[in-house]
């Protein structure tokens, strides 16, 4: 019998593409998104789902019980918890329809048999984590986190991220409002076989300078086009860009084996948002022209991300909007793992 899937915050369909990765027969009975954009993009592969763009919120309970749905996949807005942004967490107006849906756990009848959440890393100090942590305990869930990253899977690409993962078998418990809980995150998936992430003294992983360079981690050539992308080739930096800020910009070659987390400003500013590329030449040594440099292309970034190749762009969507819709979506190989994990082992 095929597990019934509901998706919130569905984006271009991770979720749904990760479910499908770990060979697991479901039907998502609804996705959840009010990106525009993103809803084009996901009833492209995804014809026969039906998707609602309204805000979660604003849904009347005798909806959420209608879904019957066994499992529950979240991947809610990360800027109240990335480092970058005011770290306002519950505060921020953009974390309230994820409370909605933690509140709503412990008021449905028919509630879900397994929960997926994912955010960025930071979303674990957070305060919203205390919140659905007690919920979870109140509402007789058992749950284990995550901090994981694609490098451990072998997939040149550091994406460290935070996953929940929660299923309905325990008795509900009283749980007071002042309950804390520790910092217990588990930094590989039982049976999984991935990389163990080394730690210092104090406990901290370092998942990035740790296995960049592991011998297992296979090289970004793997993972790119083999022909330029029509009409406009390869996507190049303005020798202009290259002159004023190459100094800040995260530089691979074909060889190596890893490149940094890609964001949704991808192209748009020089540091912090994902790798380029220098296809010739010694980094650091050669300098850097439009000959040699370019952007890694939308269908470049989807590969390290683990979307399979069935997995396209309708028509009309630019490429701007590829990069930022990409940048907002998850690792779909890492959550594939936790799928089979959460389903098959916990």
């Amino acid at each position: 019998m095929a597990l019934r899937v509901a998706e919130f915050y569905s984006g271009i369909g991770g979720m749904h593409f990760a479910l499908q990765t770990a060979g697991v027969a479901c039907q998502v009975v609804r996705a959840f998104d009010i990106n525009t954009v993103a809803n084009e993009v996901y009833r492209h592969n995804f014809g026969g789902v039906a998707v609602m763009q309204r805000s979660i919120e604003s849904m009347p309970m005798s909806m959420y019980e209608a879904l019957r749905a066994d499992l529950w996949t979240m991947s809610p807005p990360c800027q109240p918890y990335t480092r970058q942004g005011l770290q306002r967490g519950s505060e921020d107006e953009r974390a309230k329809s994820f409370l909605f849906l933690v509140d709503l756990l412990q008021r449905l009848q028919s509630k879900p048999t397994y929960l997926l959440v994912e955010n960025v890393a930071g979303f674990e100090r957070s305060d919203t984590r205390t919140v659905l942590l007690r919920q979870l305990v109140r509402s007789g869930y058992r749950f284990e986190e995550f901090l994981l990253n694609p490098l451990q899977l072998c997939i040149p690409n550091s994406r460290t991220r935070y996953y929940l993962l929660a299923k309905r078998d325990a008795a509900p418990q009283e749980c007071p409002d002042d309950r804390q809980f520790p910092a217990d995150f588990r930094h590989t998936v039982p049976g999984a076989g991935m990389i163990e992430p080394p730690a210092d003294d104090a406990g901290r992983v370092d998942f990035e300078r740790g296995i960049w360079h592991h011998d297992e981690v296979r090289q970004v050539k793997h993972y790119l086009e083999e022909q330029p992308p029509a009409p406009a080739g390869w996507p190049r930096l303005p020798q202009k860009i290259l002159d004023r800020h190459s100094y800040v910009h995260d530089v691979v070659t074909p060889e190596d084996r890893r490149t940094c987390c890609f964001t949704k400003s991808y192209t748009h500013y020089a540091e912090g948002t994902g790798s380029v590329l220098q296809t010739h030449g010694t980094v650091g040594v050669d300098p850097m022209v439009r000959e040699n440099t370019r952007y890694f292309t939308p269908r470049e970034v989807a590969n390290l991300m683990g979307f399979p190749a069935a997995f396209s762009f309708p028509g009309g969507t630019s490429t701007k909007q590829q990069y930022r819709l990409l940048g907002n979506s998850l690792s779909v190989s890492v959550v594939a793992v936790l799928v089979d994990y959460l389903l098959h082992r916990m």
